[in-house]
């Protein structure tokens, strides 16, 4: 065992992966490969979620230096 996923959550006796924006309950598989263990940081669901986020935060940083440069 080891770190269990940030993004993991209990819910109704169900896991949920919230780095899914459709909020996914893992299979065994995935949950024992990446959701419970150390290696989360290689999960499919989580690096979609990072590069969302990075895609998010990378248009505004271009948005407001576009302002900023009028």
């Amino acid at each position: 065992s080891g770190m269990e996923c940030p993004y993991l959550e209990k819910e109704m006796f169900r896991p949920v992966c919230n780095a899914s924006i459709t909020r996914l309950t893992p299979d065994t598989e995935g949950a024992e490969g990446y959701c419970t263990t150390e290696e989360n940081y290689r999960c499919p669901m989580l690096l979609a979620h990072f590069l969302r986020a990075g895609r998010k935060n990378g248009a505004a940083s271009r948005s407001l230096n576009q302002e900023f440069l009028k």
